[in-house]
């Protein structure tokens, strides 16, 4: 088993050093919420890779249950929690200080956890969403109860197209609410 830092922040937020998980190098958050703990795996730069939200809890112990046997959790706590940054210039200004819209809140201040993850521009305050296939894909298959079996049926027979029509839903959807979709740099 090999050892994970964390890093618990006095608002209640434990956060992972990085870790690689199927070739990809990962870090996770977990935090409390109003109704529960919000538990969100990020790629290194900053991309949503995995999010779960559940009711109760701590945020320790869904963090421990997200990790799962791969780790041995070693917790550090910290002063003020630093928030994660992400890869990415605002498509308005063109600055880099783009931030997850949730880090603008306190912990016990996050009432709602948006399922397609919101960001922020820093300096001139413009939104975005971004969206993977690999969150995507996570999100269709731990929803599947959401789903006629007409559309269950079109993702079985072929589950990247079902993908796209998706991510098209989505576009339209963000786009009439005027948030842009964020441009992670890899």
């Amino acid at each position: 088993m090999r050892h994970l830092e964390v890093y618990r922040s006095l608002d209640g937020r434990y956060r992972t050093s990085a870790y690689v998980r199927d070739g990809t190098s990962l870090f996770c958050l977990s935090e409390p919420t109003r109704h529960g703990v919000l538990v969100t795996e990020f790629c290194g730069n900053g991309e949503v890779a995995n999010q779960i939200h559940t009711k109760g809890g701590s945020p320790y112990d869904a963090l421990s249950a997200f990790i799962g046997n791969d780790f041995e959790l070693g917790v550090k706590d910290i002063g003020i929690y630093r928030p994660v940054e992400v890869r990415a210039r605002c498509g308005s200004c063109g600055n880099a200080k783009i931030g997850r819209e949730l880090d603008a809140k306190t912990a016990n201040e996050i009432d709602q956890v948006p399922v397609v993850p919101l960001f922020l521009c820093r300096s001139c305050g413009k939104r975005f969403y971004s969206i993977n296939d690999r969150y995507l894909r996570r999100l269709v298959e731990g929803n599947l109860s959401l789903f006629e079996e007409s559309e269950l049926e079109e993702m079985r027979k072929d589950c990247d197209a079902f993908i796209y029509t998706m991510k098209e839903y989505i576009v339209r959807i963000f786009a009439s609410k005027k948030i842009g979709k964020l441009a992670i740099e890899q």
